[in-house]
């Protein structure tokens, strides 16, 4: 599902129709979201020219006079629309969304100019996340921002800011980080620029699609930059191996670490054996991963089985002493996978929470899917065309860097300085003799235990281990 936000600034004009309809199509929109429609009454044969067929359906809010107007244009194949909330200042269209059920909520904004009338804005529009169910996505012209930074030779109003933050704070809402540009909003000839268009989504949409990718296209017809929401999955190879903390003392983690390490031979030069040896390590536990996976997964079925008959025992007769040890067993055996999977949500969202024993799933899996959305390559810029296929964007990656490491100069004058003043020869021999192991595991053992030295996915608290 991938949706364009634009603040069109009046529908009139045949360029601006062909300019969404070009965007619509190359950029396989789904849901078209406009403001400042500027008209009063909208049908379909206006919008037409927009969408680029009949194939679509619409909701709108008349704008006052010239100020105003709200559309919503959506593919019923895509989105099926169930319920319409008008307002002066947003159009909700709540639905389904086809194929994966999800029931959706999305917003088109358009916020006033005034203070007080945003504030109240904020509040009813609070009014509706409260009271209606499903994921929320707002699209559109917020009139606000967030930071200073969001504003160059604007006025920045520190007071509208932190409302606006503090209704996005208590709606729990999230933003995915924009690409290609970092204003949405052009004026005076490019001497003001603003970051007021955006999207907001909740966390349940932010956790679901991580990998979202939100673009600022170039503003060819309207001083308002075209946004596009784009649910992408992009797919560049294995996803990367992690040694969790929480494997360590589980059955057969120890004896699949020594069996590896000790079959490995070690060859020259000693960094790349040592990586070598990492990756020969981690091959043999992705194999003892997926085991015991696979038996704990059982133990747990069929504890919960075993739970599940001596409750239903319990209603008719008291149990025996052995079965009270048998239902504490299995509750514990529960309670302790539970435990493990939390802490590993605790690592991989790499957040302490306040008290080790505090517990917040949600929490940390909102963290996990932050750092996945910043640390994800959605597409690249390639000579001026956004490109979102894996080989070309590896193959542009690749390329960027090996023009860094290349030598430029392959012939580099020589340095004559009879006269500059040296070392020690002692000192000299300090700096270039080799490292002690001491001093190896002293600097090993100084690093954070979740700290991961490179991609092999060994943590230090692995290497501290053994």
């Amino acid at each position: 599902m991938n949706i364009l936000s634009l603040n069109i600034r009046g529908l009139s004009g045949g360029v601006k129709a062909n300019w969404v309809k070009e965007l619509r199509m190359s950029n396989k929109i789904g849901d078209v979201a406009l403001q400042k429609s500027k008209s009063d009454s909208v049908s379909k044969a206006e919008l037409v020219g927009f969408w680029g067929n009949n194939n679509f359906e619409f909701a709108y809010v008349a704008s006052a006079g010239l100020s105003g107007g709200l559309i919503w244009m959506w593919d019923p194949c895509i989105f099926k629309v169930e319920d319409i909330i008008q307002n002066r200042s947003f159009l909700i269209i709540r639905g389904v969304l086809v194929g994966n059920g999800a029931l959706m909520n999305l917003m088109n904004v358009y916020a006033p100019q005034s203070f007080v009338a945003k504030r109240q804005l904020w509040e009813v529009v609070s009014a509706q996340i409260g009271s209606l169910e499903g994921k929320w996505v707002l699209a559109g012209d917020f009139n606000a921002v967030r930071s200073q930074e969001e504003r160059k030779r604007s006025k920045f109003k520190a007071v509208c800011a932190e409302n606006f933050n503090k209704f996005i704070f208590d709606n729990g809402l999230l933003e995915f980080p924009m690409q290609g540009r970092n204003f949405t909003c052009i004026r005076d000839n490019g001497r003001k620029l603003s970051k007021l268009d955006r999207f907001l989504v909740c966390s349940e949409f932010f956790n679901g699609w991580p990998q979202t990718c939100v673009r600022v296209l170039p503003g060819r017809h309207s001083d308002h930059c075209p946004i596009i929401l784009e649910v992408v999955i992009l797919k560049f190879g294995p996803r990367p191996f992690r040694v969790f903390s929480s494997w360590i003392g589980q059955p057969g983690f120890e004896e699949a670490v020594v069996d590896a390490s000790e079959s490995f031979e070690v060859f020259d030069p000693l960094d790349a054996s040592l990586t070598s040896k990492f990756a020969h390590i981690r091959a043999r536990l992705v194999v003892w991963r997926d085991e015991f996976l696979a038996k704990e997964k059982e133990k747990v079925n069929l504890a919960m089985e075993e739970l599940e008959l001596l409750e239903l025992e319990m209603e008719t007769r008291d149990l025996t002493e052995d079965e009270e040890w048998i239902m504490a067993e299995n509750r514990k055996i529960v309670k302790d996978v539970e435990y493990r999977k939390k802490s590993d949500l605790k690592q991989r969202s790499r957040m302490r929470w306040a008290v080790d024993s505090d517990e917040n799933s949600k929490f940390f899996h909102a963290m996990i899917n932050n750092r996945k959305v910043s640390n994800s390559i959605h597409g690249l810029n390639i000579e001026g065309t956004w490109c979102s296929k894996p080989a070309l964007i590896k193959k542009q990656i690749l390329s960027f860097f090996r023009d860094k490491f290349r030598e430029n100069s392959p012939y580099r004058p020589e340095l004559d300085c009879s006269n500059i003043k040296k070392i020690s020869d002692l000192d000299r021999d300090v700096l270039v003799e080799p490292f002690l192991e001491q001093e190896i595991k002293e600097a090993v053992f100084e690093c954070g235990d979740e700290k991961a030295p490179g991609p092999d996915g060994m943590n230090f608290r692995f290497i501290k281990h053994f």
